[in-house]
């Protein structure tokens, strides 16, 4: 399970990107903490980059199926 220590650099948001199933290989568009829904593991993937393929193998427990945890969110700039 993802940790965190300081509760002011996070917020809780409702976005869809929260809700979609991430298959491997499959290229992202948020970079971020991924959770495999079948066992838990959690992994980061860089935005645009691919889920990776390589991934210890379910079988017994189902597919190895991702979802978003937290998503990096870059700050605007300030000049």
């Amino acid at each position: 399970m993802a940790q965190f220590k300081n509760l002011e650099h996070l917020v809780q948001a409702g976005a869809p990107a929260f809700d979609k199933d991430w298959m491997p290989g499959q290229k992202v568009p948020n970079a971020g903490i991924y959770r495999c829904r079948t066992c838990g593991d959690e992994i980061v993937v860089h935005k645009a980059a691919a889920i990776p393929q390589i991934h210890h193998e379910h079988t017994v427990l189902g597919p190895v199926v991702w979802k978003l945890l937290v998503f990096a969110q870059k700050h605007p700039s300030r000049t």
